[in-house]
């Protein structure tokens, strides 16, 4: 017989609740210990006899104090009471006066005249009286039971040195972990965040809250790792706080005798032993590296006990916990109110002009608590208007990371650096902050300035495998939180006290001569003197109108003047001494061309001038001098199609361009977009085209730069920006993976016969779009499983996917068409190889699979038919033997017209399915008919699960009860009212 499973789940309970209890449980499994009722209430008068009852006695006495024993030594992490050490010892005391009067009685016995000596009567009062001492113990070991250990629990919480504030930032943070705390879902949560953010400060108050101390039995708080160590603490060292924590009563607790590897899993059985039952939060603070908590003593619980963990590093939080709360900058409004909190016993702030002063200092510690918090106890000591004025004046001067307040933070975040430990992301992050504070940074941009100045590998060049490298810097760096995400999906950016940590750094770097004057509202630049050494020069975001005529910089690299929306024009001979010049940037600016001299930077790689509006042409005899220019962007500038010029540029891998009308408002012939110029870049990789007027835009477009692109054996992407969304048209990964968005189906039949791929046979895999403006994403359950799909959406006329396509695909989708009525045979005689479709929201659809001669879906295992309201039948007319054998599931949902499920006959070609879901298909009245399950009473004779629901006037599933799906596993019935007859299940 099976087991009871309510049994097996009430032992369960049962146990956990004996562990819970201990010795109590323990007391409860057994009997009475000594039954008084089974003990005589008064002896015989013959020694002999006493003798006998007392040997009884002791020996029950003995097996009590046995057991005694067993529980005292199953629960070495408790220590004896003294009233059971007491009672231990009078056992031991009186088992010994036992024996030793035996002895002596057995040899007084011999003797003839003992029995009618006084010394006979002695013996039999002595022998009573042990007798009764015995009982007694035997009468306290009943009471003994709650009294056996010393309750030696530690407190519940016990405070950490460290948080003398009592203003509480990250308030929301807190507050979401303490929803985490209370919810069954959440067993393991990590704090994320760069160094000073304030992570180990929320776990300070956690540990004080009143909530936590509510909820939890005990909080355990471990310092993981120490500062300016790049590992955690040992195991051992961790056990070891973890014993004092729970003031275990174990060998190796003690200072003295510290815990070491031979002794640390006999510590972690007893420290798991001891948190078994109990419902404790565990807070680790700090974590460097990934931490196997079953090592240290940790329970997998499901009572309620939670984790939570603090790090930096974005490795270590992903694989421990289920859900990461991201601790950023706190508001300036949460800055100021610390800021306050740390200066108020001082009283300063009374004064309005040191108040004012005040929050100009909290305003330049950027919302980094540490910071705010370091910074407020140099000026708490400020006593006079003066020292407040010449404190802000000095703060403001820095980078001098010596002062007063900052070098402690300064260290700690320069640590976060050293851990980069890989020189390529160390060089990736300084090249960072020239960009200007507090601006976005385009991702895209920064990992071609990083290609190009040969941060990314020994291949200076920008190809798709350097990108590819630097999106993993990039992602790292995130991971560190040394970079953030930015407002947008593609940009970064980078906090002002992380870009000031940078730039200190770079002042030791020997390859980082920078020059970095950003956001200053320069209107001349630096003195041509200081340009003389630097390798990479950044004025952006600027109000400079001029520029110096030749300055000698024969060692620059990168030189960014973007944002400086005054500067009209670029001295002629300004770059005649930037022969190593690699990047260059003045997009947003307000240049009408560019000089001559820039023919000079042969070895130019990225090139923007996007944003440039005055910019109408690019010079011939310059571009042609650009030989190994990669990446040329000018969007929103003055130059609306693709310039002639640009042929000339053999090596460019990255192109951005606008498509726009002329500057006649009442145009309304469409734009020369030049797209014969495409096939001429053959190191061509990605294109994007900024359409900004979409009303000039059209298939015809499309199609031109498709059948343009599809030439290049080294292209990657295509995207097409609007106002409102990007579209990625082309993206192929690898070397025979294709992602293809086309408005009409002939386009993507176009690319592929224009292109290298030249068969879709060759493709391993691909994903095509036709049609999708709306819907771009597949529906498809389980999309990921298949490696060849076809998504065919709305569109004008039939114009159906090519045949070839269908062909080659496993799944596919027909989403929103209003013009097909049912598939033609010609085809589902091409879909032979499709597994799994959906057909949804195509109001003109009457049936899916009409007559065929042909064998039709012989492949398909899954089939989503969905609001389709004109559907009057699946299949319409006989089936060729072979014909959906395959169809494992069957959805239907919203076919309001749909009578009839399975056509007569059709039934018994469908015998592998296994799922049935129907659902506000109102005008069904019976899934399988009569006549089908006459001739078979077992038919669907594999179904598994059937979901019926929101169906009026369904009143049976089959009118002969006697039908048996003996796989059935699981029936869902939901408001079908007129349904009352069910089938027999087997």
């Amino acid at each position: 017989m099976m087991p009871d499973p309510v049994a097996i789940v009430s032992a369960g309970v049962a146990l956990a609740s004996a562990a819970g209890t201990g010795v109590q449980a323990w007391y409860q499994r057994r009997q009475v210990l000594w039954d008084q009722r089974k003990e005589k209430g008064s002896l015989s008068g013959n020694v002999e006899e006493i003798i006998v009852d007392l040997n009884e006695a002791v020996r029950k006495l003995g097996c009590i104090r046995k057991d005694f024993e067993n529980e005292v030594q199953r629960n070495k992490m408790k220590a004896p009471s003294e009233t059971y050490s007491e009672w231990v010892r009078s056992v031991v005391e009186i088992d010994k006066q036992v024996a030793e009067k035996r002895v002596i009685y057995d040899g007084r016995r011999k003797e003839e005249a003992f029995f009618r000596s006084s010394s006979y009567e002695d013996f039999r009062k002595a022998f009573k009286k042990m007798y009764d001492k015995v009982k007694s113990l035997g009468e306290e070991s009943n009471q003994l039971v709650d009294k056996m250990f010393v309750d030696l629990s530690p407190k519940p919480i016990v405070n950490k040195d460290g948080l003398d504030n009592n203003f509480v930032a990250h308030e929301k943070q807190i507050k979401e972990i303490l929803d985490l705390l209370g919810s069954s879902k959440v067993k393991k949560i990590g704090i994320l965040g760069t160094a000073g953010i304030g992570k180990t400060t929320i776990m300070h108050n956690l540990n004080k809250h009143e909530e936590v101390a509510k909820t939890f039995e005990i909080v355990i708080w471990l310092e993981v790792s120490t500062e300016g160590s790049r590992k955690n603490m040992t195991k051992e060292h961790l056990l070891q706080a973890i014993v004092e924590r729970l003031e275990l009563n174990i060998r190796g607790s003690s200072k003295a005798d510290e815990i070491t590897s031979s002794n640390a899993h006999e510590v972690a059985e007893r420290i798991l032993m001891e948190l078994q039952g109990k419902k404790f939060l565990l807070l680790l603070d700090d974590v460097k590296e990934p931490l196997n908590l079953s090592k240290i003593g940790i329970p997998e619980s499901n009572n309620g006990s939670k984790i939570v963990l603090t790090t930096r590093l974005h490795r270590v939080c992903r694989p421990m916990v289920e859900r990461i709360i991201k601790v950023t900058y706190i508001s300036l409004d949460e800055a100021w109110k610390m800021f306050q909190d740390v200066l108020k016993s001082s009283g300063v702030l009374e004064d309005p002009e040191i108040r004012k002063i005040a929050w100009r200092v909290c305003n330049e510690c950027s919302g980094l608590p540490l910071l705010i918090q370091k910074v407020a106890s140099t000026f708490k000591f400020k006593d006079n208007r003066t020292a407040w004025r010449d404190g802000l004046n000095n703060w403001r001067k820095w980078p001098e990371k010596d002062r007063e307040g900052i070098k402690e933070v300064y260290n700690l975040l320069k640590f976060c650096y050293d851990d980069l430990d890989d020189e390529q992301r160390q060089k990736c992050f300084l090249y960072g902050a020239l960009y200007p504070e507090g601006h976005g940074i385009n991702a895209d941009y920064l990992l071609e300035c990083w290609a190009a100045e040969n941060l990314l590998g020994d291949d200076d060049s920008i190809t798709t495998e350097s990108l590819k490298c630097g999106h993993h810097v990039l992602s790292h760096l995130k991971y560190v939180s040394l970079l953030e995400n930015g407002e947008s999906e593609n940009q970064v950016t980078m906090h002002k006290f992380i870009r000031h940590l940078a730039l200190y750094i770079a002042e030791d770097v020997p390859d980082c001569k920078y020059m970095v004057e950003t956001s200053k509202g320069l209107r001349e630049p630096p003195k041509v003197e200081s340009w003389t050494e630097k390798n990479r020069i950044s004025f952006g975001d600027n109000k400079l109108k001029q520029l110096p005529a030749s300055p000698n910089c024969s060692k620059l690299s990168t030189l960014f003047l973007q944002k400086n929306s005054s500067l009209e024009k670029i001295p002629p001979t300004f770059f005649e001494n930037m022969t190593e010049l690699r990047v260059l940037d003045v997009s947003h600016t307000g240049i009408k061309g560019l000089p001559s001299s820039l023919s000079f930077s042969k070895g130019l790689k990225v090139l923007y001038l996007n944003n440039c509006t005055n910019l109408v042409e690019l010079p011939s005899h310059v571009v042609a001098a650009l030989t190994h220019l990669e990446a040329l962007d000018i969007v929103g500038s003055g130059v609306n199609a693709i310039p002639s010029q640009i042929e000339e540029l053999t090596e460019l891998r990255r192109l951005r361009v606008s498509f726009s009308k002329s500057g006649n408002e009442n145009a309304t012939q469409e734009v020369n977009f030049n797209h014969k110029i495409i096939s001429k870049l053959s190191r061509l990789e990605e294109l994007v085209i900024d359409v900004k007027s979409p009303e000039n835009w059209s298939n015809d477009v499309v199609e031109n730069i498709i059948n343009e692109v599809a030439t290049l054996q080294e292209f990657k992407s295509l995207k097409f920006c609007f106002s409102d969304k990007v579209v990625d048209v082309i993206e192929v990964f690898g070397s025979q993976n294709l992602r293809i968005r086309v408005p009409d189906a002939t386009i993507l039949l176009s690319f592929i016969k224009g292109s290298l791929w030249i068969n879709v046979h060759d493709i391993e895999n691909f994903e095509f779009y036709i049609g999708c403006k709306k819907l771009e994403h597949p529906q498809l359950p389980n999309f990921h499983e298949y490696v060849k799909y076809v998504k065919y959406c709305e569109i004008e006329g039939r114009n159906f996917p090519i045949l070839e396509v269908l062909a080659e695909a496993a799944a596919f989708e027909l989403v929103d068409n209003d013009n097909i009525k049912q598939l033609s045979d010609s085809e589902l005689t091409n879909m032979k190889g499709i597994q799994s479709c959906l057909i949804e929201g195509c109001d003109a659809i009457e049936t899916i699979v009409g007559t065929s001669n042909s064998v039709v879906l012989p492949s398909l295992e899954h089939l989503f038919i969905k609001n389709l309201p004109k559907l009057g039948s699946i299949l319409k007319g006989p089936l060729q033997p072979g014909s959906l054998t395959k169809l494992k599931t069957l959805v239907l949902t919203g076919c309001q017209t749909l009578v009839k499920v399975f056509p007569p006959g059709s039934i018994q070609y469908l015998c592998e399915i296994q799922c049935l879901e129907i659902k506000k298909c109102d005008e069904i009245e019976e899934l399988i008919s009569e006549s089908d399950a006459c001739e078979n009473l077992r038919v669907l004779p594999k179904l598994k699960k059937m979901v019926l629901q929101d169906m009026r006037k369904l009143r049976c599933i089959c009118a002969i009860e006697t039908l048996e799906w003996p796989s059935l596993e699981e029936l869902k019935i939901i408001n079908c009212p007129g349904l009352s007859i069910l089938p027999g299940f087997a």
